[in-house]
């Protein structure tokens, strides 16, 4: 097995959802098709929900998790990971995304299958003027207070709004009720974890017909 002695670099992973658009292709060139719902490109991952493969070199073709298995000293030195703990990620937010919420460690792990948690960093790599996200909810707000605002479908009013430029950063620690706005462009930088408990999407129809 040859040494890591270069800069591994991997496939995008291209994922399609509702609130997608074209914008991983034309911003960032990723090598999205004809439809218009390209949400996500997992950049680096090793998770049961996806696996990036290196795309040059002596080891293009390899899963990041095989390089995990076979060199770990090398990708971590002294410290011990099953696998690579954090998942990179762009995302084109054509549309809102939902409210949601993630786990932490503990709760991830008593999960079945169990995961890691889900905290996250959001990078902004172009917003529309004007563009919002939600981060936190307003302070005073109870537990029922959300329930009551899922209810009659004005979540809004009890989130933090916050306007965003290119170049902002907003960390969303595991708990924090969150949601991106539209005309954003992100990088995700996260624990490599897929759970997402959805709270609210704006009476938004899945491509079934249902609500989601």
């Amino acid at each position: 097995m040859a040494h890591l002695d270069y800069p591994l670099r991997f496939e995008p992973i291209l994922k399609q959802y509702i609130w997608g658009g074209r914008r991983l292709g034309s911003m960032l060139c990723k090598p999205i098709g004809s439809e218009n719902d390209y949400a996500e490109s997992w950049e680096v991952v090793d998770h049961r929900d996806g696996q990036s493969i290196v795309s040059s070199g002596p080891h293009a073709g390899m899963s990041l998790g095989d390089l995990v298995s076979q060199l770990p000293e090398e990708l971590f030195g002294t410290k011990q990971h099953n696998r690579f703990p954090l998942l990179f990620k762009f995302l084109d937010a054509n549309k809102t995304l939902s409210v949601q919420v993630h786990p932490d460690d503990a709760y991830a792990q008593i999960m079945d299958p169990p995961d890691l948690g889900k905290t996250e960093a959001w990078v902004v790599v172009h917003a529309d003027s004007g563009s919002l996200l939600y981060a936190g909810l307003k302070h005073g707000t109870t537990q029922k207070d959300l329930e009551n605002a899922i209810d009659t479908g004005t979540v809004a009013d009890v989130l933090n709004e916050i306007e965003v430029s290119d170049g902002d950063c907003i960390f969303i620690p595991a708990g924090t009720v969150h949601a991106l706005g539209k005309g954003l462009v992100i990088a995700e930088i996260q624990q490599a974890s897929n759970t997402t408990f959805r709270l609210f999407d704006w009476n938004r129809l899945g491509a079934d017909g249902k609500p989601r």
